[in-house]
């Protein structure tokens, strides 16, 4: 639905501006009341108002008072049922359901306005519990076809512009708005004849002022919302003014005035507390978390809308799949895009039960239709088999088109079912086409972050350079001018010292360039890359055995310098923390599957430690991998050596045009 008018808030209408005193003048009349009928009349009215403020402790109790003042009386037992219908609406909708059939058969007798005020305030009850099921056909059909009719009956024009008003907001949240407007305007017309001491005006005015803001008509919104104020203000006491302001923040929100709509949602929630209004304070709390997202203050939404999983706000599945399908939106704005998709893949879930909900009512309502035949047949079977022998071809003929007439229902409800299940099944794969266009944009920014993140690794990793070459070969060319400098002034016996460091130096030099960007790899591949690699880093201390298995010369150039990085760093962490006697390198390719092997006879180490403290070395080892949508797996223990098994894509449409120096 486009407004949240719940069925709480449809019974509100039928109560007067000052509830407070409304409620006094009961009690008052209560204990001065001497003749048990108007005893009577008087508790189920404090009950009804009770369950209207959803105190049904109290309402209970002056239900049970009610019901002690009398006897043998048809009219109170019919209004004691007609007050059960009001109590148990919210709570237990079958409970009030029986209790509408009671009351329907001990008042129908009556032709009184008290009698039909009831009846239709009853079959009102029903029209609620249909709504509160998502089943507005049905609530607006009761309303025309019941409780209207009833209504007029009763010469009672408060109470017709009640319900007048109550198709007028089940026309706006069904979008009809010109049609809504019509029935709106009945009520305000009429407010010449309505009592002034209910709220019934006030409240259309509210429905009004929203359904102008719903059609972009905003001058007339505001108009609406001027007439309602002056009303509101004259009553403080009202409860009316949670209703008030969240149409007034709807028409700020509508208007982008959005700093003002909270205030508006923030007043209205205040007042929703002080009159124990569960459900409307739960709508506004999200009509908050629609501004937060809004104006792009996604913490703030996140924590409206996570508080409002605890308050019992999912009691209704479309509630459930409305708040997952925000949450997903504020978790894909906040970065968290696990949580995302956990939250879409929930609201997919209550979608689907959704369809399935309503198409098993559907089979339902024709198995209904179907059993009906069946016993209207048996029945006209019964009568001509009773009736007199010359009537027996007329009979057969009926019974002939009876069972015409069914079997073609049947047909027609068969199509229909059918034709609705391939429309939902349509708007199914519509919706999981939507979803999937979501996931991908999540994968994207995912991938677009772990891009980032080895951009940032590869700046660390040339200051690391930066550093190397400082604080190595330039040490070692600072000494080596001093000498040179030393020189000058003594014999050559020391030049033989000055040449040897130089030697040093140009191999610190290629160490350090080699690592910066291996010309062997542009030149000659990956596979001569790796063995240099290995030659590189071997010593008397530790040997290095290298083993390649059919590994392409296609590779792409970024892709191979990943796998590079990768294994120089696998290497160097063996060498530097594991100080083992031998490694063993494998390489090894099918079509788009890379796998890398790392194994070392090492002192090992805990491998919990890199959840904890993964260091820079690894973090870049990750990252990379995750790029090449790969995995890694680390099996180590101490003193037992390590060993890590990674296999990666390389699939080159992908990776070709990566470019990571």
């Amino acid at each position: 639905m486009i407004a949240f008018i719940g069925a709480l808030h449809m019974l509100k209408a039928q109560l007067p501006l000052n509830s407070k005193a409304y409620h006094d003048s009961l009690y008052t009349a209560l204990n001065i009341s001497e003749n048990d009928s108007m005893k009577a009349r008087t508790a189920f009215r404090l009950s009804h108002y009770w369950a209207v403020q959803r105190d049904y402790k109290q309402a209970e109790k002056y239900l049970v008072l009610g019901r002690s003042c009398f006897k043998n009386n048809r009219f109170l037992l019919g209004m004691y049922y007609r007050t059960v219908i009001t109590i148990y609406t919210y709570n237990d909708p079958a409970k009030s359901r029986k209790a509408l059939f009671k009351t329907d058969s001990l008042l129908s007798v009556f032709k009184t306005p008290d009698a039909y005020t009831n009846l239709a305030g009853a079959w009102y009850s029903e029209a609620i519990i249909a709504q509160r099921e998502s089943d507005e056909k049905k609530s607006l059909w009761i309303i025309i076809n019941k409780v209207i009719p009833l209504a007029k009956k009763s010469g009672n024009s408060a109470t017709l512009a009640t319900f007048y008003s109550q198709v007028g907001i089940l026309m706006m949240n069904r979008q009809l708005f010109e049609k809504a407007e019509e029935y709106f305007t009945k009520v305000i017309q009429m407010k010449n004849v309505l009592p002034a001491k209910k709220n019934t005006l006030v409240r259309v005015y509210i429905y009004s002022a929203e359904n102008f803001t719903y059609a972009k008509a905003f001058k007339r919104a505001e108009a609406m919302l001027k007439e309602a104020r002056k009303i509101l203000d004259k009553n403080p006491g009202a409860t009316d003014h949670a209703d008030y302001y969240l149409a007034e923040g709807r028409y700020f929100d509508e208007t982008k005035q959005y700093q003002k709509a909270l205030l508006s949602y923030e007043q209205g929630k205040k007042y929703a507390g002080t009159i124990n209004d569960k459900d409307l304070e739960n709508w506004l709390t999200m009509k908050k978390a629609d501004i937060f997202f809004k104006t792009k203050q996604y913490p703030d939404a996140e924590k409206l809308l996570m508080n409002l999983l605890k308050t019992g706000y999912t009691y209704k599945l479309d509630n459930e799949r409305r708040l997952y399908d925000k949450l997903a939106y504020v978790s894909n704005a906040l970065g968290k895009y696990k949580d995302a998709y956990e939250w879409q893949k929930k609201c997919s879930v209550l979608s689907d039960s959704m369809y399935q909900a309503q198409l098993d009512k559907d089979i339902v309502a024709i198995e209904a239709k179907f059993k009906n035949s069946e016993k209207e047949k048996t029945i006209v079977k019964l009568q001509a088999d009773k009736k007199q022998e010359e009537l027996k071809s007329k009979n057969q003929k009926l019974t002939s088109w009876i069972l015409g007439i069914a079997g073609v229902a049947l047909l027609i409800g068969l199509f229909f079912v059918v034709y609705s299940y391939k429309n939902a099944k349509k708007l199914s794969v519509q919706k999981e086409i939507n979803h999937q266009q979501r996931l991908n944009e999540i994968e994207q920014q995912h991938h677009l972050k772990l891009v980032q993140e080895m951009l940032d690794a590869e700046e660390r990793e040339r200051q690391r350079i930066g550093r190397d070459l400082h604080d190595g070969l330039g040490g070692m060319l600072a000494g080596i001018k001093m000498n040179l400098t030393q020189q000058q002034k003594t014999d050559y016996h020391n030049l033989n010292t000055v040449i040897s460091r130089l030697d040093e130096s140009v191999v610190e030099l290629r160490r350090i360039s080699r690592n910066m960007m291996p010309e062997s790899l542009l030149k000659i591949g990956l596979e001569t890359s790796l063995r240099d690699l290995c030659e590189l880093l071997e010593s008397e201390e530790i040997s290095i055995t290298f083993q390649a298995i059919d590994i392409e010369q296609n590779i792409p150039n970024a892709t191979q310098m990943h796998i590079y990085r990768i294994i120089q760093e696998l290497l160097s962490n063996a060498i530097r923390h594991g100080h083992p006697s031998s490694i063993m390198l494998q390489c090894s390719q099918n079509q788009d599957v890379f796998y890398i092997t790392v194994e070392d006879d090492g002192k090992g180490f805990d491998v919990s430690i890199l959840d904890k403290s993964p260091g820079i070395g690894f973090n870049n080892i990750k990252n990379r991998v995750e790029y090449l949508k790969g995995n890694i797996e680390i099996v180590s223990a101490k003193d037992e050596g390590t060993a890590v098994n990674i296999e990666l894509s390389i699939d080159s449409n992908r990776h070709e045009r990566e470019n990571i120096s």
